[in-house]
């Protein structure tokens, strides 16, 4: 039996963090008796963060520190019914960040944690048939110490004490001042009497040769009642067909099922195969009655990371193939997500061509990944480390232990492909990257905790640490975030075996700025300059792609664009704004992404033509078709090639001798014998746009916003 508890809840904020003292835990009335030292408590429409329920302006403005300041505690009053259960239990989804919990008045556990889920047992303090007061107390404070006290760089020196990633942030990602707080997600009451699965897990070894799995189930058992008890386990695919089918007795306090189905259907992504999909339940039976259970959407396939100092390269079902990926962080809030809101997006990642998402250093909604399973794309999902933690033993066995407990959360989503430990440990600190965090702590202790959590995916140690051979990937933001003084195209002539970042922020058209009118009087003066500052992205972005695909597999082995879409209004590094509405960056992803591409390579002068297939088939015989044009208009070259596609590809189809330099725009094509497969085209060629003023020193602190041409 069920209850569900996600609404009816009060909250106050405790100003002074005298609750405990003042006995708040035993609160059944107001609290007007206690006198000055506690406010009363206040009904809440829903589960969400603070920040969201009660400020207008929940992700700018000094105002929004005050949330974080003093804790804040929670009441639900719990009408039981007469009879009598054998186990309570209360699940919470999300509690963000520190917890305490008492249930009538009695102290039951503490919790650390934003995104894992957890179960609070409360048998023996439930007064059947009665009111339960469950009263619950949450903080997420402030940090104060920075690295060698450089107090100037301090957004990348605060030594971040929480294991939730990218608050602290301040430089135009997270603003400063958000730090989310509160329970949200779900919450529910749940009573057992005869059976309860402790920790299920579904788990399964691939032999790709002969599309055969052999599944284990595994759980620890709580027998409440005596009984004659019986677990099954059933994996059954989308036609409702049983592919396994295992029925044993529940003999003692743990059971084991494990054994080989038919042979099955692999899952890709989706531009690799089919995102073939089966259900794996495990179901406790007394008699006809399903007692617990426990059970997912899964898909079978292998994957790893073939690295080494030359490689970086991603093998799905023993098939190498090509990453195009984009980072993802929709919201400074993760309970202003949905199930609507996720396939939104998810959907559009697709659409631009994108087959691999990086979840960067925060951890989604369960229904995110079930949504990236089913529409076949690959995720890296990062740990919540962000450059600077401390490296204290305390403080890793605390990481550590959190990050077990995702990984296990985690684990069985078929999309997730790779885990991060560590993101740009150390940027920024004098040396370049601090190595203690990767070779002391908490670097070493978290790889080692991965591997044993989850041996059957490869784990970037650090992120960005390109000659690591436990890493293997690269950031780059030449052209961007580096200085005024780059340009993106200096990049020509460098390799990455696997580039993880890249990217420029570009704020939203100006009716989408003017959604706060805050924001649009200070970036007022920015208004003339969007469409330039967009066209700079645009270019940014396409460069970048076509230079890591045309360097595909020599020794390029995919990327990872920096961000799909706006955190927040003010947030510029997305594709698309906040609100869904797309920049011109968009575009360059449309043009250059998909899996067939037929790109340029130039700088100072036009060098070649190549052509780039992804798919695991070959495209038969294409015909390329190229024309290009001077400042006038003029043809100054055009010419076609015959040639024969294969799969997974890179091929160079015309070198230009000498150079031209006199190119200005040029029309790509790519025919088969029906149809055109793909094209692009190029404008402005070699008269490429200088890196935006201002950019990246001039921002708002407060309003953590870009502000570009703040000298004019």
């Amino acid at each position: 039996m069920r209850i569900e508890l996600n609404n009816g809840w009060e909250v106050l904020q405790d100003v002074h963090d005298n609750g405990e003292n003042c006995k708040l835990q035993d609160s059944k009335g107001r609290n007007t008796d206690i006198g000055m030292a506690i406010s009363d408590w206040e009904e809440i429409s829903e589960l969400k963060h603070l920040q969201l329920l009660f400020d207008e302006h929940p992700y700018y403005g000094r105002q929004l520190r005050y949330f974080n300041y003093a804790p804040w505690w929670y009441r639900r009053i719990i009408s039981l019914p007469s009879e009598h259960h054998n186990r309570y239990i209360v699940h919470f989804s999300n509690v963000d960040y520190y917890c305490k919990i008492w249930f009538n008045g009695q102290f039951v556990c503490e919790h650390e944690g934003y995104m894992l889920g957890f179960d609070v047992d409360v048998t023996d303090y439930v007064n059947e048939g009665e009111d339960n007061y469950l009263i619950v107390k949450v903080w997420s404070p402030w940090d104060s110490s920075v690295e060698k006290e450089r107090y100037t760089a301090r957004t990348f020196s605060v030594e971040r004490r929480m294991v939730k990633g990218t608050y602290e942030h301040s430089d135009t990602f997270i603003q400063r001042d958000v730090n989310p707080i509160g329970i949200y997600g779900e919450v529910w009451f749940e009573m057992y009497d005869e059976i309860q699965l402790i920790d299920p897990q579904i788990n399964y070894d691939l032999s790709v040769s002969n599309c055969i799995a052999t599944v284990t189930a595994e759980a620890s058992i709580n027998i409440l009642k005596e009984g004659n008890y019986k677990a099954i386990l059933v994996v059954k695919d989308k036609e409702n067909s049983e592919v396994l089918r295992i029925e044993e007795p529940v003999k003692g306090n743990s059971l084991k099922l494990k054994g080989d189905t038919l042979p099955v259907k692999l899952w890709y992504v989706w531009d690799q195969g089919e995102e073939n999909l089966y259900e794996a339940r495990l179901y406790v039976y007394s008699e006809d009655r399903i007692c617990d259970e426990y059970g997912y959407t899964l898909g079978f396939r292998t994957i790893y990371l073939d690295r080494d100092k030359e490689k970086t390269q991603a093998v799905l079902n023993n098939r190498p193939f090509y990453i195009r990926g984009t980072s993802y962080f929709p919201d400074a809030y993760i309970s202003n997500m949905n199930e609507e809101r996720y396939r939104r997006d998810l959907i559009r990642i697709k659409e631009a061509g994108f087959n691999f998402i990086r979840v960067h250093v925060h951890v989604e909604q369960q229904i995110f990944y079930e949504i990236c399973t089913e529409l076949g794309l690959g995720i890296m999902q990062d740990s919540e480390f962000n450059w600077m933690h401390p490296t204290d033993r305390s403080y890793e066995d605390r990481f550590v232990k959190i990050y077990k407990e995702t990984l296990r959360m985690l684990k069985h989503h078929t999309s997730i492909f790779f885990w991060v430990c560590l993101n740009e440990p150390g940027v920024m600190l004098p040396g370049g990257m601090h190595c203690d965090l990767m070779d002391v702590s908490p670097g070493p202790a978290l790889y080692a905790a991965s591997q044993e959590i989850d041996p059957s995916r490869s784990t970037i140690k650090g992120s960005c640490w390109e000659d690591d051979l436990l890493s293997g990937d690269s950031h780059n933001y030449i052209g961007s975030l580096v200085s005024e003084e780059t340009h993106y195209s200096d990049i020509y002539g460098t390799t990455e075996k696997f580039n993880t970042e890249y990217g420029f922020d570009a704020p939203p058209d100006k009716e989408t700025l003017a959604k706060d009118t805050r924001l649009y009087k200070r970036l007022e003066k920015l208004i003339p300059h969007i469409e330039e500052i967009q066209d700079y992205q645009y270019k940014l972005l396409k460069y970048y792609t076509e230079h890591y695909r045309i360097q595909k597999h020599a020794p390029n082995n995919g990327y990872v664009q920096f961000l799909f879409s706006d955190l927040c209004l003010q947030s510029f590094y997305g594709l698309y704004d906040y609100y869904g509405n797309p920049k011109k960056g968009l575009q360059a992803m449309l043009e250059s992404n998909m899996p067939v591409g037929i790109f340029l390579k130039y700088k100072d002068d036009l060098d070649e033509i190549h052509l780039v297939n992804d798919y695991p088939y070959g495209l038969g015989e294409c015909t390329v078709s190229w024309k290009i044009m001077d400042k006038e208009g003029n043809i100054i070259s055009s010419g076609e090639e015959k040639v024969d596609v294969p799969s997974d590809c890179n091929l160079l189809i015309h070198k230009f001798e000498g150079g031209l330099t006199d190119a200005e725009a040029c029309i790509l094509s790519v025919r088969d014998k029906e149809k055109e497969i793909c094209s692009n085209e190029y404008h402005q060629l070699l008269n490429m746009p200088k890196h935006v003023k201002g950019h990246p020193s001039h921002m708002d602190h407060e309003l953590g916003c870009r502000l570009y041409f703040a000298d004019e």
